[in-house]
């Protein structure tokens, strides 16, 4: 593999300034990497276990967990027993972030293509199909292909008169070629240039409905048909705007989550998504959950954060008419992230703030029934046939709690730590 400088992302902070128009400015600098990619798509599928170092998304099946390695793949763990989840197997997926499961099937992003994965025995999952060259353009070096970055923390000083700063600012990430001639970034792949989530639940950025996978990158949606064929790119990936963050499939729409809106597209046609209504929201990191003639967004900013302001809420929006949403309720949060719908039950992750349980038998106006401060949740997945087993996502690993009858609290059952 060959490196070579690529780009630099900027991390956005000024630490001084001087007399002479220069600021200094520290930033991440990007290598390229390199590689042979169809080596790279042969490689051995099934791994022995390891340890989990990076997690990325997380998935809850009847007796199965997921946990994404970033990059590298997916570690998969014998649930069977929730008091007693044991690793079990590696599924190797170089450059994976984002995977959604259904029906014991894997759907994966790898680099520039989509793979299918039968993993119904959970110690020798099998590779079902890939489509090719999925995402974007590729980038080549002569006979090599760009597989990734590097990074190095780098602090210079610019000159603020400077094209390349006044780029730094504005789009704050700044991706060169090898001949240092800029690269769109949507041009890149989302798993090379995205910022991809932390946590499966409602945090998604891809999802499966209707014969069909659905991705969304860095401005644009990506569509996968799934049929007896096989995997096959559908030629039509259409601009739903910048800061996309998650997407959520309910009955024939989809509702993709950005910064400053929630947009409901139309997939009746599901090769040809057509946008039915746009809701703005104050800028901020939001979520979205629909469900039956609702939908639930968490909004969540910080100071210092990737979701900067002071706006952390749960907003309500009426969805009966998806041509006219309307908002009908706001909730004052600390930080919300990811929720899940149990029954009449909503909970919402709080991160370092805890988690927030709220009675629905109103759906337009949740009341809180708990506040659980000592359980850190950035997401939360539901069992789904154990009817009052729930996974939790927080900062040093993932906890599965069973839930007592009067939702008052939580008791443990297991946790497995990174």
């Amino acid at each position: 593999m060959k490196n070579l400088l690529l780009g630099v992302i900027a991390i956005s902070f000024i630490n001084c300034t001087n007399d002479y128009g220069k600021v200094e400015v520290t930033y991440q600098e990007a290598t390229a990497i390199y590689g042979d990619i169809e080596a790279i798509r042969s490689q051995k599928l099934n791994e022995t276990t390891r340890e989990i170092t990076n997690p990325g998304k997380i998935y809850l099946g009847n007796d199965v967990i997921l946990i994404g390695e970033e990059q590298k793949g997916i570690h998969v763990i014998d649930n069977s027993d929730p008091i007693n989840p044991t690793l079990v197997n590696f599924i190797n997926i170089p450059g994976n972030r984002e995977f959604f499961v259904k029906d014991n099937k894997i759907y994966a992003e790898t680099y520039y293509d989509v793979v299918k994965i039968d993993f119904s025995d959970i110690h020798n999952a099998v590779l079902d199909s890939r489509a090719e060259y999925v995402f974007q353009d590729l980038w080549k070096n002569g006979e090599e292909t760009l597989i990734g970055f590097t990074y190095k923390e780098v602090t210079a000083e610019l000159d603020q008169n400077d094209d390349f700063y006044q780029q730094v600012l504005a789009e704050n990430e700044i991706y060169l070629d090898y001949a240092k001639n800029t690269i769109p970034k949507s041009a890149l792949p989302s798993s090379f240039a995205g910022s991809g989530s932390k946590v499966s639940g409602t945090a998604n950025r891809v999802t499966y409905t209707n014969e069909h996978i659905y991705i969304i990158g860095n401005n644009s949606m990506y569509i996968v048909a799934d049929d007896s064929n096989g995997l096959k790119k559908v030629e039509r990936n259409p601009y739903i705007g910048e800061g996309v963050e998650t997407i959520f499939p309910f009955e024939d729409n989809l509702y993709i989550g950005s910064r400053s809106a929630v947009n409901i597209y139309n997939i009746s046609d599901p090769k040809q998504p057509v946008e039915a209504y746009e809701f703005d929201h104050a800028t901020a990191c939001d979520p979205v959950l629909p469900a039956d003639g609702v939908a639930y967004v968490t909004l969540r900013t910080a100071d210092f954060s990737s979701c900067p302001g002071n706006t952390n809420s749960l907003l309500v929006l009426d969805t009966r008419n998806i041509q006219d949403v309307k908002q009908k309720n706001e909730i004052e949060m600390s930080s919300p992230f990811g929720m899940t719908i149990k029954g009449n039950d909503l909970y919402v992750g709080e991160g370092d703030n805890g988690l927030k349980i709220f009675d629905i038998s109103d759906k337009y106006n949740p009341q809180l029934r708990s506040s659980l401060n000592n359980i850190k949740a950035y997401d939360v997945i539901p069992h789904p046939t154990i009817s009052n087993l729930i996974l939790t996502t927080g900062p040093n690993g993932v906890s599965q709690y069973m839930i007592n009858d009067n939702n008052e609290s939580l008791t443990l059952q297991s946790s497995i730590s990174y």
